[in-house]
């Protein structure tokens, strides 16, 4: 199941003061994976086994400011890696080619490129700390 970028980034203006008052300007939208639990499918059985050892599906979701989805992966395997879904979904090509202005935030799952900013694996001095804080905080949607 796919579901293409959504008409929501329209609200690019808003998304960005939304997020610069969070502390993270020009971030228009947010992105992580999720592992959800499936009963055992009748072909390619080990691809759907997830890290954490059940069967499972690895879903992308991707959203604004207003809680709006505005892409959607569900057709990977729980094997898949967090990278893989996003290097091969429609949201990445936008990105890629320009279609999206701003920047996309994800967990340590995702590689950092030009307009996907991922926090410090090691954040030992005092100004990744305050990086990371702030992109944890704008990640989260309780927050928004």
């Amino acid at each position: 199941m796919n579901y293409a970028i959504g008409t929501s980034l329209g609200v690019v203006s808003h998304v960005t003061k939304t997020r610069r008052q969070l502390g993270f300007p020009g971030v228009v939208v947010c992105t992580d994976g999720t592992i959800i639990k499936i009963q055992a499918p009748k072909e390619n059985e080990a691809d759907y086994i997830c890290r954490k050892g059940y069967y499972a599906l690895n879903i992308q979701m991707t959203c604004d400011p207003r809680y709006q989805i505005i892409d959607l992966v569900a057709k990977w395997p729980g094997s898949v890696h967090d990278s893989r879904i996003f290097r091969e979904s429609a949201l990445c090509t936008y990105l890629e080619e320009g279609q999206i202005q701003g920047i996309l935030l994800g967990d340590s799952g995702y590689g950092l490129k030009p307009y996907l900013m991922t926090p410090y694996l090691s954040a030992e001095a005092e100004a990744t700390q305050k990086f990371n804080a702030v992109h944890c905080r704008t990640r989260q949607l309780s927050v928004l």
